[in-house]
């Protein structure tokens, strides 16, 4: 090996903005480790982000908005774009510069009325930078909202040069003047793009178009869990290579030794047809498909983050990702498909020594305060061991993991756990009907989980609860045992809720429908790259939009990814770390009307949509009521659409629009309440209480927070 291969390895959007991830980060150190030159790591998605914002690309954004047009577009695509263009707000640079400067300040972050502003701010801006792709196109911020057709997998939208373009125009003058040019000038011999999620498929997709253009003689190869899920979903062989066209390999699986290889085959002008989760273009010939290859992690280095741009994500404090096992312990989820093992739901389990553990987070404290566990589950005695030896070596730093909650956490290994630094843990809990439980093939019952996270609650860990509803053969009564599981027990979680379940071809309840009483199991219509499957089940469809609604009220939340108020995020552990498991009092307390709220001026927080087009009104409606938390028909046709700042929508009846009207310009509640003098004040209070809870009333002016103690 003569380490001489200069290569950049690229992490594209769309994702989260709030820490850099691991996966490079890993592939880098074990192949520095056997010898080679360090990589150039490249994180295109908080790059292309900050960038977006610089004056240039801002008088980009502002000239192609104001010819933005969806004359190319026809149909229901048409209709929704323009639909979606309703409501969105203007760019405004100047409040996303405060934004980010909240996010990262160490004082004003841990203020829930200043952080809340700040989110709103980048929502904001990328649903504006969204608006010159397919406006609507970005939730949440960091979440992409594609046409269908793409997100279903189909082979011909994926290919599709006019719309990978479209989606890719927000982020076209990060790539022409800063990506592009410095990969071409850079004299790469490889460069290697990673896709964890769906969403960076688009993205890695052009990303891979435009460097092929510009250097055509590099060997570019593709890995990452989405690759994988390409190579793993796709209904035909063929069409894994018509995705990935552009690519001269593509890596399945775990990656470490397969890119080592890569970068050795390179260095000899050979190819890397020897590892067996190394998949060549077929433009080099029939290649035999040998068996996956999962790594040894005693041979896999702690990896090195020190690369990355820690000063672009917008958080407070740097939060690395570590993964010492790989597989799960319990392995029988009959929902479950994590992984490539054929034979099963997820790949082989595979852990490291508590030693190694040690040795490795000795490293990774001194570089970041918070380590997340990035694995599927930790086995419990493992996790006893390592925390007694953090205690016993008096380590410094808080981590946070994905745990199972069995009975062997007692009160006194939570405690234990607590002083080793663990501030949070999140629980698939996933049902609180046993039978259900029984099915899906937990291993656990309601009670026991219910001590565990008593056990975990009274040592100040945070319990992030994860579930769903919609197993196949699940009642009304049942779903409505898990609602109420979680409804009855608020102070023993923190944030989390109830998801819909989804059916995925290498779950067990796909591959024995009869068992779980589905029948006409099939993709969905127009899907090439199969990841999701439709059935038919009565006894649950009959019940989906109730359950719906019981669940819409269970934890109304705040956010979704990637920021607080939604699990398992950076934010949510910053934020546990802080407040311990008051944490969802913290939330809520924003959301309250306060004594001394009528002296303080409110703003209306987003604007009503326009109703000029009913057509294209009606659209709208009919598309964001489908993103409720819950039901679709949730925006009735004759209600106020009211966008708040965050995209969130909301029906007002005509009765509220003249309350919120009143707030168009900074006012106090008592002088609104003056100028509605003819209303009875506890009615005028009962609406205050709601606009206030829903956020659609936002404090104008947030005083500085005091330096909290801990």
């Amino acid at each position: 090996m003569s380490g001489t291969v200069k290569a950049a390895l690229i992490y594209p959007p769309l994702t989260d903005p709030t820490s850099g991830y691991h996966s490079l980060n890993y592939l880098d150190s074990y192949a520095r480790a056997q010898g080679h030159r360090p990589a150039e790591i490249i994180d295109a998605n908080i790059e292309a982000f900050h960038h977006s914002y610089t004056p240039s690309a801002y008088e980009w954004l502002r000239r192609e908005l104001s010819r933005s047009s969806t004359d190319d577009l026809s149909g229901p695509d048409a209709l929704m774009a323009r639909a979606n263009h309703l409501g969105l707000p203007d760019p405004d640079p100047e409040r996303l510069r405060r934004s980010i400067g909240v996010l990262q300040d160490p004082n004003l972050f841990y203020d829930y009325r200043h952080y809340q502003d700040a989110v709103e701010g980048v929502i904001s801006w990328m649903d504006a930078l969204g608006a010159v792709g397919f406006p609507g196109q970005f939730r949440a911020g960091f979440r992409l909202q594609p046409p269908p057709m793409i997100s279903i997998g189909s082979v011909a939208a994926l290919t599709d040069e006019a719309l990978l373009g479209r989606l890719n125009k927000p982020f076209q003058p990060y790539y022409e003047d800063v990506l592009i040019p410095r990969l071409a000038a850079g004299g790469h011999q490889v460069i290697g793009i990673s896709a964890t999620y769906q969403w960076q498929l688009p993205f890695a997709l052009w990303i891979a178009r435009l460097v092929r253009r510009a250097c055509p003689d590099v060997f570019l190869v593709a890995g990452g869990t989405e690759i994988s899920d390409v190579w793993k979903c796709a209904s035909r062989p063929e069409y894994v290579f018509q995705v990935l066209a552009d690519f001269d390999a593509i890596v399945v699986g775990e990656g470490e030794s397969a890119y080592t290889e890569i970068l050795d085959a390179v260095a000899t002008g050979t190819l890397p047809a020897g590892h067996p989760n190394v998949r060549l273009h077929p433009k080099y010939g029939r290649q035999r498909q040998l068996p996956l290859r999962y790594e040894r992690l005693a041979q896999v280095p702690v990896p090195d983050f020190s690369g990355l741009p820690w000063d672009l994500y917008l958080s407070p404090e740097r939060f690395v990702y570590y993964s010492p096992t790989r597989g799960c312990y319990w392995n029988k989820c009959t929902f479950c498909d994590y992984g490539l093992n054929t034979d099963g739901p997820t790949s082989p389990w595979r852990q490291d020594t508590v030693g190694k553990m040690i040795t490795d987070v000795t490293e990774l404290s001194k570089f970041a305060k918070f380590i997340y566990f990035s694995v599927d589950v930790l086995a419990p005695a493992t996790i006893l061991r390592f925390a007694e030896q953090v205690v016993e070596r008096g380590l410094d730093f808080r981590w946070g993991a994905e745990i199972r909650l069995e009975k062997y956490w007692s009160d006194e290994r939570c405690e234990l756990l607590r002083r080793s630094g663990c501030v949070a843990v999140s629980v698939g809990f996933e049902s609180g009907n046993q039978r259900i439980l029984d099915l899906i093939d937990k291993g656990t019952r309601p009670e026991q989980v219910r001590r565990t996270m008593t056990a975990m609650t009274k040592a100040n860990i945070g319990v992030q609860m994860m579930g769903f509803t919609g197993f196949p053969t699940e009642t009304r009564e049942e779903a409505l045992d898990s609602i109420a599981f979680l409804r009855d027990n608020p102070d023993l979680w923190t944030l989390g809720g109830l998801g819909d379940f989804m059916l995925t071809p290498g779950a067990i309840v796909a591959k024995e429908p009869d068992r779980f009483g589905i029948t006409n199991v099939r993709p969905v219509e127009g899907s090439d790259i199969v990841r999701m499957l439709r059935y038919d089940e009565p006894v649950t469809e009959a019940a989906q939009a109730e359950v719906a609604r019981a669940k819409a009220d269970l934890n109304p939340g705040h956010f979704h990814r990637p920021w607080l108020g939604s699990t398992d995020t950076p934010h949510t552990f910053f934020y546990h770390d802080r407040y311990g498991t008051a944490v969802r009092g913290v939330l809520a307390h924003d959301r309250v009307r306060h004594d001394t709220d009528d002296r303080t001026e409110f703003l209306a927080n987003g604007a009503f949509v326009d109703r000029d087009d009913e057509q294209v009104w009606d659209a709208y409606r009919r598309i964001r009521s489908d993103e409720q938390e819950g039901v679709p028909g949730d925006l009735p046709a004759n209600r106020h659409l009211f966008r708040r700042t965050d995209g969130q929508v909301f029906a007002l009846n005509r009765s509220s629009r003249l309350f919120l009207d009143l707030f168009s310009t900074p006012l106090t509640l008592a002088e609104a309440q003056r100028r509605l003098w003819i209303v009875e004040p506890a009615v005028a209070d009962r609406v205050w209480r709601t606009f206030i809870g829903q956020r659609l009333i936002r404090r104008h002016q947030l005083p500085a927070p005091a330096r909290p103690t801990r």
